[in-house]
């Protein structure tokens, strides 16, 4: 069973706990991550929920050979991750044709996520949830989608990230069971890349799963002298115009709660909805301003009327 702790507090307070945590033989060598939260508690409320699985996938993970580690990808440390990022032009270019080898960087995060910032080269995740990713699964039918599609499990370096690293480290699994030779991961996921070298290679900020949503790379290491040029990648979902503030809203109408980037012009024109299709929904939401973020949708979805 995997096990997931995640709290907020004053600075010095979680790194106190975290030495305590780790004065733990068991505990010693995990990699505990802290990051700022910039206004004020990201989690205003105590919250305990138990999961069989951290990593939820269709068909459940009790099947995975988790504990085996001959059976997961090789971790690459985040140095290690940026030689890659750096080698892989040369390597798409020159050695895949005289050896047929080439590497390929694999998302495998959702698409919101994506949307946001990724690092520069990996193909935008077509899924909006993680247990419904099937990369790598096509079999003999062809998905264009599917970026493992077709290539070479002997040749082909694959290169997985995630925001912290445990997702792509259970789906390693499953591509090895399907023969997939040379697998790595990002020890850490993103999160402990940006802490470490910068933004080098990303593009855009980081998804989080709690109220700030998206930060930039500056909030796990602030840059030291010049400021880098700011890269925006974001794109509004109804127009597809820029967005400047990666920053995701979920969809007004109730019944459709999809999580998505907008320009300001089309949450007003929309009435925070994510199409006009969800704007003449029946059960609507009111357009919050602002960084106001909606209750959890099932209180809607629960109430009376709307």
């Amino acid at each position: 069973m995997s096990r997931e702790l995640m709290l907020s507090g004053p600075r010095k307070d979680a790194v106190a706990y975290a030495d305590w945590v780790k004065k733990d033989h068991r505990f010693c060598d995990m990699l505990v991550q802290t990051s700022p939260a910039l206004t004020g508690h990201a989690f205003p409320r105590l919250k305990l929920r138990y999961k069989p699985s951290l990593v939820q996938l269709e068909g459940g993970s009790w099947h995975l050979p988790l504990l085996d580690p001959s059976m997961r990808a090789t971790p690459l440390t985040p140095s290690m991750w940026k030689e890659r990022l750096e080698a892989k032009a040369c390597l798409d270019v020159s050695s895949s044709e005289t050896s047929g080898r080439r590497l390929l960087l694999l998302d495998v995060r959702n698409d919101y996520e994506w949307d946001v910032g990724h690092f520069e080269g990996a193909q935008r995740p077509n899924v909006d949830c993680f247990r419904s990713t099937s990369f790598g699964l096509s079999g003999e039918m062809e998905n264009p989608s599917d970026p493992l599609d077709g290539v070479d499990k002997e040749k082909t370096d694959i290169l997985m990230y995630c925001t912290g690293g445990i997702r792509c480290d259970v789906y390693s699994t499953i591509l090895r069971k399907k023969g997939f030779r040379n697998l790595y991961t990002l020890e850490g996921g993103v999160s402990n890349y940006l802490k470490a070298e910068g933004p080098a290679g990303w593009v855009g900020n980081l998804f989080v799963f709690d109220g700030r949503l998206s930060l930039p790379p500056a909030t796990f290491r602030p840059s030291e002298g010049e400021e880098e040029e700011e890269r925006w990648v974001g794109r509004c979902y109804a127009c597809g115009s820029e967005v400047v503030e990666l920053r995701h809203r979920n969809c007004a109408n109730i019944d459709c709660n999809r999580l998505y980037l907008s320009c300001g012009w089309c949450a007003a024109e929309l009435a925070g909805c994510c199409c006009s299709g969800c704007k003449a929904a029946p059960r609507l939401r009111p357009l919050l301003p602002g960084h106001q973020r909606y209750l959890k949708w099932h209180v809607y979805r629960d109430a009376d009327c709307c």
